[in-house]
């Protein structure tokens, strides 16, 4: 079954009757045809650089293939093109064509199974999917087994495109109605979740939050290393960077900039005011580097990057002053974003014109229009029981404009109290001077004979060990305290003998936490599974506790680091037999 959640009406802006938006012609308008829009750190290394009459060409011709290919579509009715590509050259023409066409679209992660590309065109039943040309026997085995959307794929070939005559179809303006764009994330059940966005608040937001948090004006760049299928691919890679004059630096290369050699090349040729990656890839930069090196024994020394960013996961405060450390950047707080597809953007993040946090796991302080607050200080107890919400769990009180339209899932999931206070379903709290913490998810909370433990304080402390580099607590039923906590943790080297530190972290945890926190088992694995945005698949581990094996039936596509992930679940299958 799937169901549609929509914000209440009083959530819900009152947009003008019959205006239409020229979404294209708006991100555009700020630059002269010469001007550089996009730089592409390409496959063969080089960088290439897309000014405003080059992407006008190549979004126009490839807009005019896009109609050529959609059959049977009423002309009144808005396009829907799925896109299963990667942050490319290809992914920014697809959703520049997209925009011309006043279309929907819908970018999803290529390394899908045929499976998940399945269970996501069933939900959003596009008129037409784009793809290289290496994807497009993945795809076709994908549209095989659905019987009810019949839809084409066209290839993207950026030299073809560049070789066709100039199109001049007309612009299609945005309509009152109108989305414009779909995103997928894995729902807790592990079905995907599409969560759908509108045109004019959407774009506000993107705007807004791209020059308040990273401080993007006419002409400076902002480097967003994420895929193209996720929210900052969309916000902070394409939308916000546009409406602000930016340039956005794309990577098709994700891998490689994990190489601080290679990055230091890259920011050195490049020279962005910001560089905003995930969490995952800079603990990854960490494990590479030696102690107190920095940028500049990779870079020139006289370029200096004004801020850094990060985003995906919780930031733990010995990666962040590794990384202030490392980058030396001109402003000191890092921007560690905390943000939800469903957001839009970023709800909240440091900056230094608010004065730098002093821990750098902190997030920031909440802009008081925001009114983000614990439920305890909104909602009594009796209410507060009634509807099942922590009394830490963070709300926000006042629309803010990056809200999603819709959200289709599999399950009836709550995103508003009764009392019509969005849900972020993140436990966490604000310190004396305002900035807030995030402890977790509100859901990752286990019930030990009555003792309500959070999963984030038992990571943190783990995390907070040098030996660890990744940790995930999980809960597994038992039958004499209803519930057990069970550790898994990536070590950040490799270890001869496993007993020192798990005696070690027992030990940790108990003095400071308590023995209702001690996990009843300890695994490691060489990596946990995350999904695209660095985020740690839970719902993978949870299973893994309470069975005690690996459901071979569960699809691994969506996951970030399949293969490695994959080798890890052999270990510990190795690990059980002996």
């Amino acid at each position: 079954m799937k169901y549609i959640i929509e914000p209440p009406k009083s959530w819900k802006i009152k947009n003008e009757k019959n205006i239409e938006e020229n979404v294209y012609f708006n991100l555009l308008r700020k630059f002269k045809e010469s001007d550089t829009i996009f730089e592409i750190i390409k496959k063969s290394g080089e960088i290439k650089k897309l000014n405003k009459k080059k992407c006008i060409h190549l979004s126009r011709n490839f807009a005019s293939e896009i109609k050529k290919n959609i059959q049977n579509k009423n002309s009144d009715d808005q396009i829907k093109i799925m896109g299963i590509i990667s942050a490319s050259e290809e992914s920014v023409i697809l959703m520049l064509a997209s925009l011309y066409l006043g279309a929907h679209h819908c970018i999803c992660f290529e390394d899908l199974s045929p499976e998940a590309i399945y269970q996501r065109l069933d939900i959003f039943k596009p008129d037409i999917i784009v793809c290289k040309k290496d994807l497009q026997k993945k795809i076709e085995s994908a549209l095989a087994k659905n019987k009810v959307v019949k839809t084409s794929i066209l290839v993207i070939d950026i030299e073809k495109i560049d070789n066709l005559p100039p199109q001049k179809d007309k612009v299609i303006n945005y309509k009152n109605n109108y989305n414009l764009f779909t995103l997928f994330t894995s729902g807790s059940t592990g079905k995907p979740k599409a969560i759908i966005h509108g045109v004019r608040e959407y774009l506000k937001y993107a705007k807004i939050t791209t020059k308040y948090f990273f401080g993007v004006k006419r002409y400076s760049k902002i480097f967003t290393a994420v895929d193209a299928g996720w929210i900052n691919g969309h916000t902070y890679a394409f939308y916000g960077p546009l409406l602000s004059g930016g340039i956005s630096i794309i990577n098709e290369i994700p891998t490689l900039i994990s190489i601080p050699r290679i990055l230091g090349k890259y920011l050195n040729q490049i020279r962005p005011e910001c560089f905003y990656t995930s969490v995952t890839l800079l603990r990854l930069l960490k494990s590479m580097t030696k102690d107190h090196e920095k940028l500049s024994n990779y870079s020139s020394k006289d370029f200096k990057i004004e801020r850094i960013g990060s985003c995906g996961e919780p930031l733990a405060h010995h990666v962040g002053k590794w990384a202030i450390d490392f980058f030396e950047p001109s402003r000191k707080s890092i921007v560690n974003t905390y943000f939800q597809t469903e957001t839009g953007g970023i709800l909240v993040a440091p900056r230094d014109e608010d004065l730098a946090p002093k821990d750098y796991s902190c997030v920031g302080k909440p802009l008081k229009e925001l009114g983000l607050f614990q439920a305890k200080d909104l909602i009594n107890p009796e209410q507060l029981a009634k509807e099942n919400i922590q009394p830490n769990e963070l709300l926000v009180k006042n629309y803010w404009s990056g809200i999603f339209n819709m959200v289709v899932s599999d399950k009836r999931s709550k995103y508003f109290t009764d009392s019509g206070y969005f849900r972020l379903h993140d436990v966490g709290y604000l310190d004396d001077d305002g900035y807030l913490y995030i402890g977790g998810r509100s859901d990752d909370v286990i019930n030990v004979s009555g003792h309500r433990i959070s999963t984030s304080e038992i990571e943190s402390i783990c995390l907070n060990l040098d030996l660890i580099k990744e940790a995930c607590a999980v809960s597994a039923s038992d039958s004499l305290t209803g519930e057990k906590i069970v550790l898994y943790l990536t070590p950040s080297k490799i270890i001869c003998e496993v007993n020192p530190i798990i005696i070690k972290i027992k030990q940790t945890i108990e003095n400071k936490l308590s023995k209702y926190h001690l996990p009843s088992r300890i695994e490691f694995f060489n990596e946990l599974p995350k999904t695209q945005s660095g985020k740690i698949m839970r719902r993978i581990m949870r299973d893994l506790a309470e069975n005690n094996y690996f459901n071979e039936k569960l699809d691994y596509s969506t996951l970030a680091n399949k293969e490695n992930f994959l080798k890890s679940k052999e270990l510990f299958l190795n690990s059980k037999k002996n």
